[in-house]
């Protein structure tokens, strides 16, 4: 099983949640406006630094891997570098 991390700009949440349905996540958990600074700059809600990120966590099966890295690679493309779109992976195991 692996740990999906996703962080988009939060102007693009709305096509990453079509994205995880689409590609049949059984579920996820959203964390918005998560701030920081990235490869697209700083993100901190402010007037200096306006935006934010949303961040998305799914635990999948290794079969669900493939089909979700090809849609996220496709809406990367889609709205470019500016999108701030990021996805990692972890090994996990589930505890309960």
């Amino acid at each position: 099983m692996k740990l999906v991390m996703m962080i988009a700009d939060t102007a693009y949440a709305t096509a990453v949640e079509q994205l995880l349905e689409e590609c049949g996540v059984p579920g996820f958990t959203e964390i918005p406006s998560v701030l920081g600074r990235g490869a697209t700059g700083k993100k901190f809600g402010s007037r200096a630094f306006p935006g934010s990120s949303t961040m998305y966590l799914a635990a999948l099966d290794e079969h669900c891997m493939a089909p979700l890295q090809e849609k996220l690679k496709a809406l990367r493309d889609t709205h470019g570098p500016e999108g701030g779109l990021k996805a990692y992976t972890m090994n996990t195991e589930e505890l309960l």
